[in-house]
């Protein structure tokens, strides 16, 4: 017994160096790498399909080309016009002088100019047409692997800004924040056109910054655009840093991964390989999570229950660390069958 109870303890003192797993090895930047690649190439077809310039809103500085059919000019032909749309969003044509363009479709535009042109001409035929787009500047800034300022014309999108910034690079996280700055007028002066306007319309509306988060996995799942907004000048589109989380202890894979998605506790132990059953102590496993302070509490993970749907399959928060302790148990079994194993064979 006395022999017995002395390679137990051996054992046992010996088990911290010789079961303790590889913690240095990260699969994060493996995994990053090959999620975003995926998604870049969602990304860019979405983006071929999301052209559709007859959504395109006129905006200041666009050169709009009007053809009045009623009315001929010098040569016999219809009459042409060329404005350019202000700042202000108001561009200024014969008979019905200055009036709201900024926000209106070229096809919404011709309907708009028809009712104000009726008043001088009986069933008004009118066409719009954008010859110059404006140009405007949008910045771009985090995990991309162009980041910067970045010019565009005419009707561009978030995934054409992602597009032209060369995509998520390997450490790119999955949602992006888009901020810009908006004007927050009364709903009566953005109605009003110039015929309308007085003084205190013509005073600049209050301006305060919003930002809209956008889950891009969602994005290319579901194929929802209203995810892909149009981008207006001056615009903001910032991809920060996947979160991590990491899982070490007795499972077949411990290290970090990335938190690209929702994800559980089930799930990160499954992308760590699972547990080695012939080694772990499961019902002791603990995440710990970290808290304001910095400190780290432990939440008890209770994995049977889990299984049994009699315990929540809780989310991940990033930085979240997954420890499945070793079973003394199991390691001596693991390590006495093992030397017995060796003492047969020879």
């Amino acid at each position: 017994m006395a022999g017995v109870s002395a390679l137990v303890t051996a054992l046992l003192l010996t088990s911290g160096c010789a079961a303790t797993p590889d913690y240095t090895r990260s699969h994060s930047d493996e995994g990053k790498t090959a999620a975003n690649q995926e998604l870049n190439a969602s990304l860019s077809l979405l983006a071929g399909k999301s052209q559709t310039p007859g959504d395109y809103a006129i905006g200041p500085e666009d050169l709009l080309e009007v053809t009045l059919f009623d009315i001929e000019d010098t040569t016999g032909e219809p009459r042409l016009i060329t404005a350019r749309v202000s700042n202000t969003g108001y561009v200024t044509l014969p008979w019905v002088g200055k009036i709201v363009a900024r926000g209106y479709t070229p096809l919404a535009f011709e309907e708009h100019l028809r009712k104000n042109f009726a008043r001088f001409i009986h069933r008004p035929q009118i066409t719009v047409f954008v010859r110059e787009y404006r140009s405007y500047e949008i910045s771009i800034v985090g995990y991309v692997e162009n980041p910067g300022v970045v010019q565009l014309r005419g009707r561009k999108t978030l995934l054409d800004a992602l597009s032209l910034a060369g995509g998520l690079n390997e450490e790119a996280g999955h949602n992006v924040r888009l901020s810009r700055e908006i004007e927050v007028c009364p709903e009566a002066f953005l109605q009003k056109d110039a015929g309308q306007a007085n003084s205190e319309s013509l005073l600049p509306c209050p301006r305060q910054v919003v930002t809209e988060l956008i889950d891009l996995d969602r994005l290319t799942r579901d194929g929802d655009m209203r995810l892909n907004p149009e981008l207006l000048p001056g615009d903001v589109i910032n991809v920060p840093r996947a979160g991590v989380f990491y899982v070490e202890g007795m499972v077949n894979k411990p290290g970090a991964y990335p938190l690209l998605q929702d994800t559980t506790v089930s799930q990160a132990l499954a992308t760590a390989g699972g547990i080695d059953v012939a080694l772990a102590k499961e019902g002791r496993t603990m995440l710990y999570r970290k808290m304001a302070d910095g400190q780290r509490r432990p939440i008890p993970v209770r994995l049977t229950q889990i299984r049994e749907g009699r315990a929540e399959d809780f989310l991940l928060n990033e930085d979240d660390l997954i420890v499945v302790p070793l079973s003394g148990t199991k390691f001596v079994v693991d390590r006495v069958l093992g030397l017995v194993r060796v003492g047969v064979a020879y």
